[in-house]
């Protein structure tokens, strides 16, 4: 599976939002690309798509920002990649054949395998929610400074 620069980015501003979650208050756009070394006018775009799938909410004005819509426990990664990328993994050149005459060909069995292969991971993403990324990263910093 490759994951696109688009959907890392998103994972990352997500992630940054995750951190402030509990303090009830909105990051500036700015402060997000900054912390994430993320270009400032892609991440616009990002947040964008990302409140527009219902992930985050914007806040307007001089003291305005974003937040999460939800809560990070409620954020899976597979939430942040579909509204970035849409499907996990794409398996469309074989899911367009109507028929396939020979049903014992590589062709339909690994039409049946590349399927499979998509509900596994689609679990595997949706049960990695942000508050598990976050709890992680906590640990990581906490090791740095022993």
């Amino acid at each position: 599976m490759r994951v696109s620069a688009k959907a890392e980015y998103a994972c990352r501003a997500v992630l940054e939002l995750t951190r402030y979650h509990d303090k009830a208050e909105v990051i500036h756009i700015s402060d997000i690309a900054v912390r994430q070394s993320i270009p400032e006018k892609y991440l616009v775009q990002i947040l964008l798509q990302l409140q527009r799938a219902g992930l985050v909410r914007s806040k307007r004005g001089a003291t305005g920002g974003y937040s999460l819509a939800r809560n990070p426990g409620e954020i899976s990664l597979g939430d942040v990649i579909r509204a970035m990328d849409g499907a996990l993994i794409s398996v469309e050149s074989l899911s367009g054949d109507a028929e396939i005459t020979d049903q014992l060909s590589g062709q339909h069995v690994l039409k049946d395998v590349w399927m499979g292969v998509q509900d596994k991971l689609g679990e595997i993403m949706d049960g990695i929610t942000f508050e598990d990324i976050s709890r992680q990263a906590q640990k990581s910093l906490s090791m740095y400074y022993i």
